[in-house]
């Protein structure tokens, strides 16, 4: 239960912006001149992992959608934008809302600076912190409902005719989920942080040899092929494009902190120049 709730709760985040005052030929649910696009709800449900009730959900995410318009139409009827407290709220979100948001900018700019020199430069410097203390892994994984597709991308990994680009094509063709397949693919990860929902393919992923032949494995109503192409041991160095994401979210982090201080003493320095800040 407390699942579904959280899973309810995000989609309707997304979903409770999705209103036009036009009327749309898309739509499955209307409060006067709000509508509820299906093309949301559908948007949203996709996301969901296989084996959650979608019908439940979207009759929920229907249901409360009428229950908080209603609502807030109820309160725009009441004119309760005027109650002075309600309108003190009012900005005080909006002024969080702007602040966060030129904060948001700062830290895309300062994302945008990260150079391919800046990660090799931290890579160079910082080789004896980042040995792993954990084995680290890059698998091959895909899942489809389809065994007789599955199948054939075993046989031809059991011939040694896959190279990763012909299992990306794979992977587009066949599997459930192809973002988190490519994801997969594109880097080394912590073994124990892999498949955490799936104990399954956990436990078959480390019981396996790295360069032993795929396995096989049907979970519900998926079946899966997995591979363990390489295996790092623990106190190893790992090479950089292994951990490029990593180093990158490092550099993120000192950036973003970099920008953020420099921006803001840039405009209180204009500011103070413009003599608009005054401390008594």
């Amino acid at each position: 239960m407390t699942s579904r709730v959280g899973v309810l709760f995000l989609l309707l985040i997304n979903i409770f912006a999705c209103r036009q005052l036009e009327s749309p030929d898309d739509f499955v649910a209307r409060v006067g001149d709000s509508y509820l696009l299906s093309s949301d709800i559908e948007a949203s449900l996709s996301d969901l992992a296989i084996g959650i009730d979608t019908v439940r959900i979207r009759s929920q995410i229907i249901s409360q959608w009428i229950n908080t318009e209603l609502l807030y139409q109820e309160a725009l009827r009441r004119n309760l934008s005027d109650n002075e407290d309600i309108k003190l709220r009012l900005e005080e979100s909006a002024r969080a809302v702007l602040i966060e948001g030129i904060i948001s900018e700062y830290h895309s700019q300062a994302d945008q600076e990260i150079m391919p020199n800046d990660i090799a430069k931290y890579y160079e410097q910082n080789q004896e912190h980042l040995r792993f203390f954990e084995p680290f892994v890059y698998v091959r994984h895909l899942s489809s409902p389809v065994k007789d597709s599955v199948e054939t991308v075993m046989e031809l990994m059991n011939q040694n005719l896959i190279t990763d680009s012909v299992f990306a094509t794979l992977i587009e063709r066949f599997s459930t989920s192809p973002t988190e397949r490519f994801m997969l693919m594109e880097n080394y990860f912590q073994e124990n942080r892999l498949f955490l929902d799936q104990p399954e393919l956990a436990d078959l992923l480390k019981n396996t040899q790295a360069g032993s032949p795929p396995q096989l494995v049907q979970i519900d109503s998926l079946y899966h092929v997995i591979q363990v192409v390489d295996r790092s041991h623990p106190d190893s160095i790992p090479e950089l494009p292994w951990i490029e994401d990593f180093i990158r979210e490092q550099l993120s982090i000192r950036f973003r902190k970099q920008n953020y201080t420099r921006s803001v003493q840039s405009l209180r320095v204009n500011a103070e120049f413009r003599e608009e800040i005054e401390i008594r």
